[in-house]
């Protein structure tokens, strides 16, 4: 497996940001949640989200782990970020507003 590490990341994670949030809302307004709350719902949970994805730290059996999402592509590569250049949160509240044709 070939494992790349560059800007295609990037589009990738906030691809990967938006539809999650596209998910998030439908999911709210199947059950019921006020429209004029879902925008604030959507953008603070992708957010927060992506912040544990950026910058947080799980405990696991005494160990710290980081967070890391992986996207493989057709040809068995793998994108990956492994030095922290890429911060999905940057992203959250314009995918966010693109999510609601703002």
């Amino acid at each position: 497996m070939k494992i790349i590490n560059d800007e295609t990341y990037d589009l990738a994670a906030a691809e990967w940001q938006y539809q999650m949030i596209l998910i998030l809302k439908c999911t709210l307004e199947k059950h019921g949640v006020e429209k004029s709350k879902l925008k604030d719902i959507c953008g603070d949970f992708a957010f927060d989200l992506a912040m544990l994805q950026d910058q947080g730290e799980i405990q696991l059996d005494g160990k710290e782990l980081r967070p890391v999402i992986c996207f493989e592509d057709s040809e068995g590569s793998l994108k990956y970020n492994s030095t922290n250049q890429s911060q999905i949160h940057d992203y959250a509240f314009g995918n966010v507003s693109e999510a609601f044709g703002k």
